[in-house]
């Protein structure tokens, strides 16, 4: 059974593999470049156990970030980071 800390780093890596996979199709490879510099961050962080908890209240900003210049509003990584968001504010 994953531990929550599992569970979160795999919706990390799912996200950085997306936006991964966009950058080389896109003209917003800036930005998509700071999403993944942000989501390694908080990977490290929360291996490290120095996440600050979100309290359900904070978020990481990652979901309104990319949400600014993704376009369709279903697209896959805004989905993915999208739950990365909530499974921080639920779980830490």
């Amino acid at each position: 059974m994953e531990t929550q800390t599992e569970k979160f780093v795999k919706l990390i890596d799912q996200s950085v593999e997306i936006a991964e996979q966009m950058r080389h199709e896109s003209e917003h490879s800036q930005r998509l470049n700071n999403v993944i510099s942000v989501l390694q961050s908080v990977k490290t962080k929360i291996v490290i156990g120095q996440l600050e908890p979100s309290g359900g209240k904070s978020t990481l900003g990652l979901a309104r970030e990319v949400s600014d210049w993704i376009e369709p509003l279903d697209a896959p990584l805004l989905k993915a980071v999208g739950a990365v968001e909530e499974y921080y504010q639920k779980y830490f």
